[in-house]
């Protein structure tokens, strides 16, 4: 027997390989109490294999594998508490340049919770898996999938000369 759980649509782009920017509606569960609503971050991270979103005027429900998306790009008008809960956990945010698997390029923070207080970015990203985590750009929201990032660019160096010219000191 299945049971009714009241929603919430909230309006995104979906983006991977085969999805270009397709607009939809991504249904979050809402909490009986009041007391906390799921989010987007929390929708996508879910187990289950497809993710339902309302696409198109009629909005008919399409089952998009959750782990074939790149990104997915809340609309502007959506609330940061319907994206992430930052909540009252300890967390930082990083800067950096992400390269994804679909060649696109995004600059921005990297937020991410901290397991303990000398995490780095690299530490998170590679716990990530194929999680979806939080970038924000001058555009705006970016979910990205882990599983999809190519290359993240630091703002930090290594501290040191690079090339073997550089330590040879030619």
């Amino acid at each position: 027997m299945d049971h009714y759980i009241p929603k919430r649509r909230i309006p995104v782009t979906l983006w991977s390989d085969h999805l270009q920017g397709v607009t939809g509606l991504v249904f979050l569960d809402l909490d009986p109490s009041g007391s906390s609503h799921q989010t987007i971050l929390e929708r996508l991270n879910e187990s289950s294999p497809f993710l339902p979103v309302g696409v198109g005027d009629e909005g008919r429900i399409h089952l998009v594998q959750r782990q074939r998306l790149t990104r997915v790009t809340p609309a502007r008008q959506v609330l940061h508490s319907d994206v992430f809960a930052r909540g009252f956990s300890p967390w930082r945010e990083e800067r950096a340049d992400v390269t994804l698997c679909d060649g696109t390029h995004l600059s921005g923070l990297v937020w991410m919770p901290l397991e303990r207080e000398t995490q780095r970015l690299s530490d998170f990203l590679n716990a990530l898996g194929s999680s979806f985590f939080v970038l924000s750009t001058p555009s705006g929201l970016h979910l990205v999938n882990g599983a999809a990032v190519v290359d993240v660019e630091l703002s930090e160096s290594a501290g040191a000369p690079l090339s073997s010219d550089a330590v040879l000191g030619m």
